[in-house]
């Protein structure tokens, strides 16, 4: 991406530009552009925090940075930035030193360093006789279809939809959107500098992820409309059978070298079975199969669940139905963003689109600003003694500023708080931000109701206490099953043995979340404990998950090898450590339900690592941890193959 100033801008114009974007990042951008720390040093000092809001320039201050940065923007010539210098800014971005060990981490991000995975040497022969199956195209699949296409290996998608995008593509209800901020909600590989809001909806994500599988011909290479049934690994000659249905009910057979799941572990929509629902003479429909048939003008809605889905459906349906009834079994505690129903301002677009330096620093300090920012509020202090259920001091801290927070949105309506005030730890369930839930709470036409289990009749619902509710419409915001990974097919690995053998119907582990003993040249993409907890994006993950998985198929093209099956003992040794860790986070110790644990209460969807720790342990495929054998049978040497990985 090269400076493309319009030839009509002048340095008049280009300071008022100026004056819409962020000064922090437009400091670090003028040091960048000048070649020199002397500006960063001189004035960074001003930057408090990651966040746009987190500065405090003097405003004769800011105008000279501006001043200063319009002049070096229109002499820059636009070349490569100097990675020396980007380093050392990087102990600028942020208020505070970032860590050395993290640096390359930020500079991938910023598209400073790239994180492709390549051949060794020339494209062997012998990737054109390989073969991988991907399962699903929402944005892991997609990342990994892109990376597979790079190197030149043969790959087809089976796609259950009729359309690219996962969960985007399938989740559409009014509302939908991201949480985590959009200019780190995308590939590094393919920025995107023109979001329209700095927390993007649902069909712009869609739109984006679809672009960026369109430019590198993705689409050629899926088959839509095609459900994977079961897939089996053939240990006569160490490849996979995948039976999948078409939407036409025949059964087509697909043979590959390696298959990758990215079914997402956010696939099967989670319905209670609420008794007299099939009684119900309305209609009734999970978030995730919204039904646009369905208008809720001037309609008597139920909302059953509280948690991500309901957060945003709510004050989308509230202003247009006659009634909002909200079914609530546990309250959510809600953070306020200052920006996150904001869209991003003209100035602000021009200079992340025609200014690469500002885009560069831009993503760098949003990606500061989402990872593992609460973590410390989310790790148990063993000496920490409370009344409240709280985990620490940070968390009781934490406690106290989410409910002042909640007592200022709710207004003149006091007597809702203690509805919707939780009884459990902040952060023992997803961190929601505020879409405007407790304003929403305020409205005439808007019933919260506490109860945890429902009876439905012919014309209504009834709540834990008897009463009686008349609605017309019912939508399940009631989550998905989690913990049931890979429960949308069948997968039957070395001797037939199935994965539910392996993990029963919901306790599922990996090592490093990606790989499972028995299942040889199986890989799983968003697998079990890679969930983010503690904040950061999943197409970060995605992009981690892929190459790590990417690297392996590569590794057994140029080794000749017929299969690579992780052992039993680094599974063992990995999850080890992972549930040392996870106990000391609140997930493990809260009395609060949460999705991030399975039916016994072990957390299998997040990891306790900080995204730092899970991308620098996953840089590097230890062969090691793996067997690779030849297509003879016979055991090829790990030594030999961790040096020629290394060459």
């Amino acid at each position: 991406m090269t400076s493309q100033i319009p030839t009509d801008i002048d340095i008049n114009r280009l300071t008022e530009i100026l004056r819409g974007g962020e000064i922090a990042t437009e400091l670090l951008v003028l040091s960048e552009l000048t070649g020199s720390l002397e500006y960063a040093d001189k004035w960074s000092g001003h930057i408090t925090g990651p966040a746009p809001w987190q500065e405090d320039f003097p405003e004769d201050v800011a105008e000279q940075i501006r001043h200063e940065l319009a002049r070096a923007i229109l002499a820059s010539d636009g070349g490569s930035p100097a990675p020396a210098l980007i380093d050392k800014l990087i102990d600028h971005c942020a208020g505070a030193p970032v860590q050395p060990a993290e640096h390359p981490m930020i500079l991938k991000e910023m598209g400073v360093e790239q994180d492709s995975v390549e051949w060794t040497a020339e494209r062997p022969s012998a990737a054109d006789q390989f073969s991988v199956i991907v399962i699903g195209s929402g944005p892991s699949g997609i990342a990994t279809a892109i990376r597979l296409k790079h190197l030149g290996i043969p790959f087809v998608v089976l796609e259950a939809s009729d359309d690219l995008g996962g969960t985007w593509h399938v989740n559409t209800y009014p509302g939908c959107g991201v949480d985590i901020a959009s200019h780190y909600f995308s590939y590094s590989f393919a920025k995107n500098p023109a979001w329209s809001r700095y927390y993007a909806k649902q069909p712009e994500i869609l739109a984006y992820l679809r672009r960026c599988a369109d430019d590198a011909d993705i689409p050629s290479h899926v088959r839509f409309r095609t459900e994977v049934l079961s897939a089996s690994y053939d240990e006569n000659d160490s490849t996979w059978l995948v039976e999948a249905r078409t939407s036409d009910g025949n059964i087509n057979r697909f043979r590959a070298n390696t298959v990758i799941s990215a079914t997402g572990l956010l696939s099967s929509p989670k319905v209670p079975d609420f008794p007299g629902l099939g009684d119900f003479g309305g209609h009734a429909f999970h978030a995730a199969q919204w039904d646009h048939s369905v208008s809720l003008e001037g309609k008597k809605v139920a909302l059953v669940g509280t948690g991500a889905s309901g957060n945003q459906i709510g004050p989308a349906v509230a202003p247009i139905a006659e009634s909002l009834t909200v079914f609530q079994r546990s309250a959510h505690w809600n953070i306020g963003i200052k920006n996150y129903l904001e869209s991003v301002g003209e100035d602000e677009r021009w200079l992340l689109a025609n200014v690469p330096a500002y885009e560069r620093w831009f993503r760098a300090r949003t990606l500061l600003s989402q990872n593992d920012v609460n973590r410390p509020a989310q790790v148990v202090d063993p000496g920490w003694e409370s009344t409240d259920g709280s985990i620490s001091k940070l968390n009781a801290q934490a406690r106290v500023a989410l409910t002042e927070y909640i007592k200022d949105e709710l207004g003149e309506r006091q007597d809702l708080l203690p509805l919707t005030v939780p009884d459990y730890p902040p952060f023992t369930k997803r961190m929601l931000r505020d879409n405007g839930w407790y304003r929403m709470l305020r409205r005439d036409n808007v019933h919260l109701v506490p109860s945890r289990s429902l009876t439905f009749v012919p014309d209504g619902v009834i709540d834990d206490e008897g009463v009686k509710h008349e609605i017309d419409v019912c939508v399940f915001a009631t989550g998905f099953e989690a913990s049931k990974m890979l429960a949308t097919y069948s997968v039957f690995g070395r001797g037939g043995t199935s994965i539910r053998d392996v993990w029963g119907d919901d306790d599922p582990r990996a090592h490093y979340g990606m790989t499972v003993p028995g299942f040889p040249n199986f890989f799983i993409l968003y697998g079990p404990n890679t969930n983010i907890g503690t904040g950061g994006s999943i197409i970060f993950q995605a992009e981690t998950w892929s190459r790590y998985i990417v690297e392996c198929i590569k590794t057994m093209i140029e080794r000749g090898a017929a299969s690579i099956e992780c052992t039993q003992s680094a599974c063992d040794a990995y999850n080890g450590k992972l549930d040392e860790r996870l106990a000391e986070m609140v997930w493990s110790v809260s009395p609060g339900g949460t999705w991030y644990r399975n039916s016994k209460g072990r957390v299998t969807a997040n990891m306790p690592w900080t995204t730092f720790e899970y991308w620098a342990m996953t840089q590097r495929v230890g062969l090691e941890d793996f067997i690779l054998t030849g297509s003879d049978g016979e055991p090829i040497a790990v030594q030999d193959a961790v040096s020629a990985a290394s060459h």
